[in-house]
């Protein structure tokens, strides 16, 4: 093998082994943050005011080797008096070339909520979350130094080892949740118990805290009129952010959507340009993100598309999401009743939340 061969295939490895640190060791990205509720604050559960079951799809730096695929599925809905909301997701991170995944991390939890009603027009909700998670590392797909050679690659084994390839692990999560009418402000803390995920049985890797804040406002483009608009929740505009951090990474993506029934579309801005980057020349940029989405009654279709501006080019660092909502009505006659009683001590039934 020449020396531009032997340089390639070492940089590739140890491009493998800088991609491998940094997803293995954090949460997965996802654009959409609202379409995948209990992933973004287990206090969104029960939030819509009803039944949901969400799927979501990503797929993360296209152009790479090594890109990183999450998948989930969600469902979560109120219980009969509002108080109290249930939740269960399930969540499967890939990071795969074509050797086969060199990353599966497998995620069950359930989530329970309960609502507060602080004033006649504000709600406190709370979350909690626990499951376990299963990490296992396809590490015998991968290429060492020492399978290489001036002739190539010696199909011999690798002298390096792993204890173990896969484990498994409990994980905790909480939030809160403070909205009203039009406008929210969340926060949520995943892994709270920081698990060991190392695959050796000497010393400790820990899963990084993930904090996570939300907050937006909603601007109606339609009112009411002593009840003569019927769907005052079809049509608005939400300008939202969204921060979070995981062990020494952070970032902040500031946003606008506009929902114009049956139509939704958005841009979000994901950077931190007043923190310093690696690189003092540049801004601390990540990507623009554009979101569209069409409702068909009682199913939401979204669709966004990262274009990064951090560096990479968009053949290599582009990424693309891709979710499905269906909302349930299972308490058709909840509002009706509701009026009947002039239940006031119940809690708000619906988080003013868009929803990709």
């Amino acid at each position: 093998m020449n020396n531009s061969y032997y340089r390639y295939y070492l940089i590739c490895l140890i491009l493998q082994f800088c991609l491998f640190t940094e997803v293995f060791g954090q949460d997965a990205q996802l654009s959409q943050y609202y379409a995948a509720p209990l992933y973004l604050n287990p206090a969104l559960v029960g939030s819509s005011g009803d039944g949901r079951a969400n799927i979501n799809y990503r797929n993360q730096w296209t152009g790479v080797p090594s890109n990183y695929m999450t998948f989930i599925g969600g469902f979560d809905a109120p219980l009969a008096n509002r108080h109290i909301s249930i939740g269960g997701q399930i969540q499967q991170d890939l990071m795969a070339q074509k050797s086969g995944a060199i990353v599966d991390r497998l995620v069950f939890n359930a989530t329970g909520g309960y609502k507060v009603k602080v004033t006649k027009d504000y709600t406190l909700s709370f979350g909690l979350q626990l499951g376990f998670e299963q990490s296992s590392l396809g590490f015998y797909k991968l290429l060492f130094g020492d399978q290489i050679d001036d002739d190539g690659i010696t199909g011999d084994p690798t002298q390096d080892r792993v204890d173990r390839e896969s484990n498994i692990y409990p994980d905790f999560s909480a939030g809160t949740i403070f909205y009203g009418k039009d406008m929210w402000f969340g926060l949520s803390f995943y892994h709270i118990n920081q698990p060991s995920i190392t695959k050796f049985n000497q010393g400790t890797d820990q899963l990084p805290l993930r904090f996570s804040m939300q907050a937006g406002y909603r601007i109606p483009l339609t009112y009411r009129w002593h009840g003569s608009v019927a769907n005052y929740d079809d049509k608005f505009v939400s300008f939202m952010m969204h921060y979070q951090s995981q062990g020494k990474q952070d970032q902040l993506s500031t946003g606008v959507n506009l929902d114009y029934n049956p139509i939704v579309v958005g841009v979000w801005y994901r950077g931190l340009i007043l923190k310093d980057n690696e690189d003092p020349n540049t801004f601390n940029h990540d990507a623009i993100v554009f979101m569209s989405g069409v409702k068909l009654k009682k199913l939401l279709l979204g669709y966004s598309f990262d274009l990064p501006i951090g560096g990479l080019r968009v053949s290599e660092g582009s990424s693309h999401e891709i979710s499905l909502r269906y909302q349930f009505n299972f308490y058709p006659n909840y509002r009706k009743k509701k009026k009947k009683l002039n239940n006031i001590n119940g809690p708000t039934d619906k988080c003013p939340v868009p929803s990709l």
